[in-house]
């Protein structure tokens, strides 16, 4: 063999293993469950930060002042209850109690809203981090993962819009409080003096 044939079968040889190289490569990438569910992946972490700043606001809600705020309009409801309301109520103080009231109903299940969202965004962030660590692991093929990629991210729509309602109500019922319960609790201390009770 001369050494044009030599250096170009060589050459060949060299080529040969180069596309083999590169298709292992490629085989190995395609195989790569993170690799080929990148989109996939960067989206159950996009959904986790959502988890992350729902929790963040639920620690910012002192569920522990809203029961007490419920407590304090019933204690005076039951107050003007058995001390009777006067025929001279002005109009404005019968709209501060009708304010109390309605933050009354309205934040009537404090204790079962805070363990209901506590619960679910602690399944929720199980449930995402669950299927990322599945789909990293070759569990699910494609058609499964966007079924349950579906379910989660629909799961955490419908959380959002809850939570998201109750977190504004509970800020907007608040206002309402500390406006009108420091004029009702001015009556009701009037109507105890008025027959000699002096207690608070």
């Amino acid at each position: 063999m001369n050494g044009f044939n030599f250096w170009r079968m060589k050459k060949m040889k060299k080529g040969i293993f180069l596309m083999l190289a590169a298709s292992l490569c490629v085989t190995i990438s395609s195989c790569d469950p993170a690799k080929k569910y990148a989109n996939e992946i960067e989206k159950i972490d996009s959904c986790l930060t959502v988890i992350d700043e729902y929790d963040s606001l639920y620690h910012t809600i002192q569920f522990d002042s809203l029961q007490w705020m419920v407590n304090h309009v019933l204690e005076n409801e039951n107050a003007i209850k058995q001390y009777g309301v006067s025929d001279t109520v002005p109009q404005l103080l019968g709209s501060w109690m009708n304010n109390c009231k309605g933050v009354r109903k309205s934040l009537k299940d404090i204790g079962g809203n805070k363990m209901k969202f506590n619960d679910e965004i602690f399944f929720m962030r199980r449930q995402f981090t669950n299927l990322k660590t599945d789909i990293i692991n070759g569990v699910y093929d494609k058609d499964e993962i966007e079924k349950y990629l579906k379910i989660e991210t629909e799961a955490l729509t419908n959380f959002g819009v809850m939570f998201g309602d109750f977190y504004d109500l509970q800020k907007s019922q608040s206002a309402i409080f500390y406006d009108a319960v420091p004029n009702v609790d001015a009556y009701v201390l009037l109507i105890k003096n008025e027959h000699g009770d002096t207690m608070p």
